[in-house]
């Protein structure tokens, strides 16, 4: 089996959970990702995203089960805020972003900023 890249079982894991819109198990987790990872990987990324504060851990009898805190669209974002908040020039990042978007994507942006939402 290759390596995953860097947060792409974090990132399956968290699919998963959106995807059910319900408590897991980290058996029921395993059983939407890949069947070749051990239970105890599946667990561990749980338990990781719960430090993190992207998911939350109810006990039900012995077992725990979780639930993502958020959406996939407030995961993004928060991944933005915390790109711009490391940058040492947060005007350029932003400028540099900007120039990324495609049309719709910039007419979107405009439309939330101009409160057209």
């Amino acid at each position: 089996m290759s390596r995953r890249p860097d947060g792409a079982l974090e990132t399956d894991v968290l699919r998963a959970l959106w995807a059910a819109n319900a408590p897991m198990s980290p058996a029921d987790v395993l059983d939407c990702v890949e069947p070749d990872l051990a239970y105890t990987s599946i667990a561990t990324v749980l338990n990781r995203l719960c430090d993190k504060g992207l998911v939350t851990r109810t006990r039900v009898g012995r077992k725990y089960v979780y639930l993502a805190t958020g959406s996939e669209a407030d995961l993004t974002a928060r991944r933005i805020g915390t790109l711009l908040d490391a940058a040492d020039d947060r005007e350029a990042a932003l400028a540099g972003f900007l120039r990324t978007l495609n049309s719709e994507d910039t007419h979107v942006l405009k439309a939330l900023l101009d409160g057209e939402e």
